[in-house]
């Protein structure tokens, strides 16, 4: 379903999109379809309701504030992690050792969806995935 809306552009705003409407030899509706489609931010909705909270201060966020949710899972947070999960393979943890793993977990997937919705914005302003200028640096 599709819905109308109207807006008022300036005289200049509208010469550029009639001439690149032009130039594409597209319709000017398409034109500015294609611009939104490229400029909105990706909707909160993709991610899990229990990180929205963590990561929707993203979306207010300039170039290089993004670009600082590189980080990565702290190593000895990683290790700790991965001997609960070593450990609850072969018994059952201790309360303290689950809400440990828990916490951990929880950790690990804050600074996962920040760092991809922070791509994500990245990429759509422009400039390069975080991921991929962490390649490129090497």
């Amino acid at each position: 379903m599709s819905k109308s809306l109207t807006i008022h552009i300036s005289d200049t705003l509208y010469q550029q999109l009639i001439k690149a409407a032009s130039l594409f030899h597209q319709p000017a509706e398409t034109i500015i379809l294609d611009s939104l489609n490229h400029t909105l931010p990706p909707l909160l909705e993709e991610i899990p309701e229990a990180y929205q909270y963590d990561v929707f201060p993203l979306l207010a966020m300039n170039d290089d504030e993004l670009r600082n949710e590189s980080q990565t899972f702290p190593l000895e947070h990683w290790q700790e992690y991965e001997q609960l999960l070593e450990r609850k393979k072969i018994a059952l943890l201790t309360r303290d050792e689950e809400r440990t793993l828990d916490r951990l977990r929880r950790e690990a997937d804050i600074v996962t969806f920040r760092r991809s919705y922070a791509s994500v914005l990245l990429k759509r302003r422009g400039h390069l995935p975080i991921l991929q200028v962490a390649e490129n640096e090497r």
